[in-house]
């Protein structure tokens, strides 16, 4: 596609994770004709395996994109490599946007997949850790876990939930509480129940050795052998260039977009 390409998609999809490209392989079925915008920024890219997947549990989350990319294309679909800077439309005259080289493209729907950037706790050896024995989802990394030494960092309430989650698959559970997390007292009477032992006081860092994790050390106190850290990032959608800022924005109050 050329910068000022002046050709029109059926359906303009921004992002090729595994819901941009599920909607573009059926698009490209339906005799659609469907361009994907791809930043290759997955959120689950960190990760070692992609679980829970029926015929592709432990595959690698890049070899998914993959295999989702050829599908889509075998229906005619265009996977493009960009990111998108700004965009804006309607349903009556179609939508635009304008990636980071220049290039403009044009559909008839604009289809927004995205996805989720998590913001975790600014702690030293956390990022570095994330998607290897930094963890969240039970289901998605628990058994790989299994019978090891978990420790749920607290970064809010829902702290005390992935706590007592994580409980079906180890029976050695600390709960860090960071300064973070207050269980109510009903909480408190199941955690003492589950047996989860509970650590007042704010995570410093964590303890990395010969890239593995050995560790949770406490601000000016003891440090706790762990295997595995379990935290509940925050998680933010990633909608820069569809950012509402006015009446020129592309958004349902108002409208066009931020199309220079």
């Amino acid at each position: 596609m050329t910068k000022d390409n002046a050709a029109i998609s059926d359906v303009l999809i921004i992002g090729g994770g595994a819901a941009g490209l599920s909607a573009a392989q059926m698009l490209g079925r339906c005799r659609r004709s469907v361009t994907v915008v791809d930043s290759d920024q997955p959120r689950n890219a960190p990760a070692k395996g992609v679980h829970g997947f029926l015929s592709r549990d432990g595959v690698k989350p890049g070899e998914l994109l993959a295999i989702g990319r050829a599908e889509a294309e075998q229906y005619g679909v265009t996977i493009l490599r960009g990111e998108v800077r700004a965009a804006g439309g309607d349903l009556q005259q179609g939508f635009e946007v304008r990636l980071d080289d220049g290039t403009r493209l044009r559909g008839r729907r604009l289809l927004v997949a995205t996805g989720l950037v998590d913001e975790l706790p600014a702690i030293p050896g956390l990022r570095e850790r994330w998607g290897k024995d930094v963890l969240h989802c039970p289901f998605c990394h628990g058994w790989e876990v299994r019978d090891q030494v978990i420790g749920i960092l607290g970064n809010g309430a829902w702290s005390v939930h992935q706590a007592l989650l994580f409980r079906q698959w180890s029976s050695n559970v600390t709960l860090f509480l960071n300064n973070r997390t207050v269980p109510s007292q009903a909480e408190a009477e199941q955690l003492s129940a589950r047996g989860i032992r509970v650590v007042k006081g704010h995570v410093e860092s964590l303890r990395v050795e010969q890239d593995n994790l050995r560790g949770v050390a406490l601000a000016g106190g003891p440090e706790f052998a762990v295997d595995a850290v379990v935290v509940g990032p925050e998680a933010h959608v990633r909608l820069d260039a569809f950012f509402c800022p006015g009446p020129d924005s592309l958004c349902p109050s108002h409208g066009r977009g931020n199309l220079p």
